[in-house]
């Protein structure tokens, strides 16, 4: 499945296809805020958390950019 097919799914489907399929790779914190990074087929899911009590906030998929270099040092993406 490629990030447009993801795209394509329901909020659920995607939640469930996460949870199912994912590789967790790394996580940061920033301020009140934790992130949790994964590799998921092709492309990379970041799920932002609540710092203050871990409820999912939101989430981003991508397969580069601003996002994904905000873990640059953290994890090697080649070995994913």
């Amino acid at each position: 499945m490629g990030l447009y097919e993801y795209m394509m799914l329901d909020e659920a489907e995607q939640w469930n296809c996460l949870w199912q399929n994912a590789t967790f790779l790394t996580h940061r914190i920033e301020l009140n805020k934790k992130f949790t990074l994964y590799a998921l087929y092709d492309f990379f899911v970041e799920v932002e958390l609540d710092g203050t009590n871990d409820t999912i906030v939101g989430k981003a998929q991508f397969k580069t950019g601003l996002v994904l270099d905000k873990y640059a040092g953290s994890i090697d993406i080649n070995k994913v």
